[in-house]
């Protein structure tokens, strides 16, 4: 698979900052806060290096990697001291509101989470 550039971030998620600044980065992914429209007052992105469009474009090879994206999101929200609960979310597909051709985990946290969803 190819990966993406750092510097190119802004564009797969039409963020307008000159520099996308990273709350954690490893081999395999990093972490960003969500810049466009967050959703809460914690809201960031746990999005893999390598580019994946859609969940369904994963295969049974890539299970090591969506597991280690889970573990970053917990690790990602321990630093922004959500330690009240927060929810994760993935989008798949343009019925669930996937904007972007890049598949990503959204953290949200820092208020009361209700359900069902809007």
């Amino acid at each position: 698979m190819a990966v993406v550039p750092k510097q190119n971030f802004r564009k797969y998620f039409g963020v307008e900052v000159p520099a996308v600044d990273f709350i954690y980065e490893d081999e395999q992914c990093v972490v960003f806060d969500e810049m466009k429209n967050p959703q809460a007052p914690v809201h960031f992105l746990v999005v893999p290096k390598d580019i994946i469009p859609r969940l369904m474009d994963t295969n049974d090879g890539d299970e090591r990697l969506l597991g280690h994206l889970l573990t970053v999101a917990k690790r990602a929200a321990i630093l922004k001291s959500l330690d009240k609960g927060f929810r994760v979310v993935i989008n798949e597909g343009p019925h669930s509101c996937q904007s972007v051709d890049q598949f990503y985990v959204q953290v949200l946290g820092g208020r009361m989470m209700w359900f069902p969803f809007s």
